[in-house]
């Protein structure tokens, strides 16, 4: 198997550069205002030659290079960008995960022989994106023989460049990678391995599944896969994407607002998020779900079934609030907040609102809705969260790559010519 793991090189600072032609060449920071403390959500290849990294505050950035550009994300651009990227791979093959906004894996093995192998084929991709997308919008190709590999083996390619990690190189690439650079082993599970005396994946390889699972329950089995050098994860193609189930989003929530007031704005930004999507899609949800993390990564929420599914984010807010209040409150140092809707059915099912005021409170959602079709989601906001939407779209959340795939997929239904296996 020949997997491809494509990943867009400073992927929100080389849009922004390559849509304004002023940017390019300079130091910028993809963020929100520096003034108000927000986080670089994406740093240019010039920011980061003065050690300016995604996740730092923008202040730090400023005082490590005191000339830097400061320009407010746009997930609707980024995602514009990641649809043309998209569109380019599969013309490649079918078989294209969507795997972030910025990242996707591709499954070449049918396809390499006629391109002249894995090196040639991803060397045309980098070209043909470049040629596609602008000069100033790269990536970085890592060549593998499974998911997890390619992802460490782009790690080796960047920036612009391409790696291979053939058969014959795995020994050795388990041997020089720690273990927490595997995505899915974060801090806690890395601090205990090192207890453990395990610091690299070849030193997870060393120990057998059962140990694992005795001190990791089912995660155990997972870990003794990756220590291999195999992926459980099989590549899942755009075109198996399931349908949505619910609608929701979940954000880690800036320094300056885990504190409780913080929290519940970073929740009613979120609901009105969640609100929006619900309507552009014609959904309603009828289950509430709340969850909350705190500084010490321990997790609380619950979820809440309502009598009436529902697309109004003043009942989802409402409703994620009592799930908070049932639980003691936000945390006093709560980093990352979650709402989502489920059982979602079609909005038309929903019975009509009985009240003069919830007609008029649906009114007003269509109209506000329109404003923004039309004039872009900045057009209107709330007072209450206009800081902590400056805050959260700086530091990321801007993917959706489950509904990216099924646009894609939606356009391959309304062209039957499409390559797409049946």
């Amino acid at each position: 198997m020949i997997i491809l793991h494509i990943d867009m090189d400073a992927y929100f600072a080389s849009v922004e550069q390559q849509a304004d032609p002023s940017l390019r060449g300079r130091p910028i920071v993809v963020s929100g205002r520096p003034d108000i403390h927000s986080v670089v959500a994406a740093a240019s290849r010039e920011a980061k030659r003065y050690g300016i990294r995604a996740g730092m505050t923008t202040w730090e950035a400023h005082k490590l290079c005191p000339h830097i550009t400061f320009v407010p994300g746009d997930p609707d651009k980024y995602e514009t960008i990641t649809r043309r990227f998209l569109d380019v791979l599969i013309d490649y093959t079918p078989m294209v995960e969507v795997y972030s906004i910025d990242e996707v894996f591709m499954d070449v093995t049918q396809e390499v022989d006629r391109h002249g192998g894995p090196l040639t084929l991803a060397r045309k991709i980098q070209q043909r994106l470049r040629a596609e997308l602008g000069a100033w919008i790269t990536c970085s190709i890592g060549i593998a023989p499974n998911k997890l590999l390619a992802k460490l083996a782009v790690e080796e390619a960047k920036p612009t460049g391409v790696h291979w990690t053939r058969p014959q190189d795995v020994a050795q690439v388990l041997a020089r990678t720690p273990v927490e650079a595997v995505c899915g082993i974060g801090p806690r599970i890395s601090r205990r391995l090192a207890h453990m005396g395990i610091w690299t994946l070849a030193d997870l390889g060393r120990c057998s599944e059962g140990y694992l699972r005795a001190r990791f329950g089912v995660m155990g089995a997972v870990l003794a896969l990756w220590g291999r050098g195999l992926d459980p994860n099989a590549l899942i193609p755009y075109w198996k994407e399931h349908e949505l189930k619910s609608v929701g989003h979940s954000h880690a929530v800036p320094a300056v607002l885990r504190h409780p007031e913080g929290a519940r704005s970073v929740l009613l930004y979120l609901c009105e998020r969640t609100g929006r999507r619900l309507r552009a899609k014609e959904l309603a949800g009828r289950v509430v779900h709340l969850d909350l993390r705190d500084a010490h990564m321990r997790h609380r929420g619950g979820q809440r079934a309502l009598e009436v599914p529902t697309d109004d984010e003043e009942i989802i807010f409402r409703t994620a609030l009592a799930l908070a209040d049932r639980q003691g409150g936000f945390p006093e140092a709560t980093t990352m907040v979650g709402v989502r809707v489920s059982a979602v059915i079609p909005r038309g099912e929903v019975p009509r609102p009985l009240l003069a005021v919830q007609r008029r409170r649906e009114r007003l959602e269509a109209t506000m809705d329109c404003i923004r079709d039309r004039y872009g989601e900045g057009a209107l906001w709330r007072g209450s969260v206009y800081a902590c939407r400056v805050l959260t779209q700086a530091t990321g959340g801007m993917g959706r790559q489950k509904e990216i795939a099924l646009a894609r997929q939606a356009a391959d239904a309304a062209h039957p010519g499409s390559s797409v296996p049946a």
